[in-house]
C-alpha cells in the first residue's frame, strides 16, 4: 500500500478529531481510515492517537508529523487535483457555509458568474461554532467566515476585510451631535446586540476606549439585518460592518457615528478542508472565490 494513502488518512483523523468523521471526509469506511493508522503507527513505531469514547487524541508524535507532513502533502494533492481538472468538466454540489448576514450581501456577486447546469451550490448559515462544525463533520468543504481558522486543522486564506462602524438611529444620533464620543456616552444610550457576549462592541470598547464593558444591551437578536432595521425605524445603537448598512447610511435612515479614532477590522477569511480539494468541484470554487476576491468584492466600503 501506497504510504501517501496512509499519510492521508492520517492527516485526516488528525484534523477532524474523529476516524468516523475522516472516513467520512474521505469516502471510505471506518475500517479501512483505522487500518492506515495502524499500519502507519507499525511503520513508525509511535502511537498516534489516543482512543476516547468520543474521538481521539492525537500524541505529540502525531502533532509532529503533521506538522512535518501536513503542508506537503496538500501541495501534492492540490496540484495532482489542478492537472486533473483540465481534462474532467466540473460537476456536482459544493456546500459553502457562512454567516448569514455576509452571505446575504455578497452571495449574489459571488456565485452568479459560475452558476452552471452542471455545478450547483448549497449555501449554509451558522456562527463561528456552526461553522466550524459543519467543516469538521464534513457537512460542507468551503466557509467563508470572519473567524480566524485553526492553522492545524484546515486550509485558508485571508481574501478580506470588514471594517466596524458605531451607528444609531437617525433620532439618536442627534443626541450624540457636538458630543465627544465616550464609552460613557455610549453606555448611557439603548444598545441593540447581537447576543449577550456583545461580539464586535467589545471589540470596540478596547480598542478605541482601551477597556472592557459589562452593559446590558436593551435588545439582542442573532441577525445584524434585523439589527440594522431597528435602526431604521428608530431603535438604539449598535457596531456593525460597514457594508451592511452603507445604502441606509446614505439615504440618511441610520447615521454613522464618528470618531477620531481608527475603528476595528475583521479579517475575511475563505476556508477549506484540505482532503475536500480532491473534488475538482471544491478546487473549481475555492480557486473561483480567490480570483474573485482579487477584484474588491470583500474589501471595504
Amino acid at each position: 500500500m501506497s504510504y501517501l494513502v496512509q499519510l492521508r488518512s492520517f492527516l485526516d483523523v488528525y484534523r477532524a478529531g474523529s476516524i468516523s468523521k475522516a472516513a467520512n471526509r474521505l469516502g471510505i469506511s471506518q475500517p479501512a481510515v483505522s487500518s492506515h493508522v495502524h499500519s502507519l503507527e507499525s511503520l513508525t513505531g509511535c502511537v498516534l492517537f489516543t482512543r476516547r469514547s468520543h474521538g481521539v487524541t492525537p500524541t505529540a508524535e502525531a502533532d509532529e508529523l503533521a506538522k512535518q507532513i501536513g503542508h506537503n502533502l496538500d501541495a501534492i494533492e492540490t496540484k495532482l487535483t489542478l492537472m486533473r481538472d483540465r481534462r474532467k468538466r466540473i460537476t456536482g454540489v459544493v456546500t459553502i457555509i457562512g454567516p448569514a448576514e455576509l452571505l446575504w450581501a455578497k452571495a449574489a456577486k459571488l456565485f452568479s458568474p459560475v452558476i452552471r447546469n452542471e455545478l450547483r451550490f448549497k449555501l449554509l448559515t451558522g456562527d463561528r461554532a456552526k461553522i466550524y462544525s459543519s467543516l469538521n463533520e464534513g457537512i460542507s468543504q468551503i466557509a467563508i467566515t470572519t473567524s480566524q481558522p485553526d492553522t492545524q486543522k484546515y486550509g485558508f486564506k485571508i481574501i478580506g476585510k470588514e471594517k466596524l462602524i458605531i451607528v444609531a438611529s437617525a433620532t439618536m444620533a442627534a443626541d450624540f451631535k457636538g458630543k465627544t464620543i465616550t464609552a460613557e456616552l455610549l453606555e448611557s444610550f439603548p444598545l441593540i446586540a447581537y447576543d449577550e457576549q456583545l461580539p464586535l462592541i467589545r471589540d470596540v470598547f478596547k480598542k478605541i476606549f482601551g477597556i472592557a464593558t459589562d452593559m446590558q444591551p436593551s435588545i439582542t437578536v442573532p441577525d445584524l439585518r434585523i439589527i440594522e432595521r431597528m435602526l431604521r425605524e428608530h431603535s438604539g445603537w449598535t457596531v456593525m460592518p460597514e457594508y451592511l448598512c452603507q445604502e441606509e447610511i446614505d439615504a440618511g435612515r441610520i447615521v454613522k457615528i464618528n470618531i477620531t479614532e481608527k475603528m476595528p477590522e475583521n479579517e475575511i477569511y475563505l476556508v477549506w478542508n484540505e482532503s475536500a480539494l480532491r473534488q475538482p468541484s471544491v478546487m473549481f470554487v475555492k480557486e473561483h472565490i480567490i480570483r474573485i476576491s482579487d477584484t474588491g468584492i470583500f474589501k471595504n466600503s
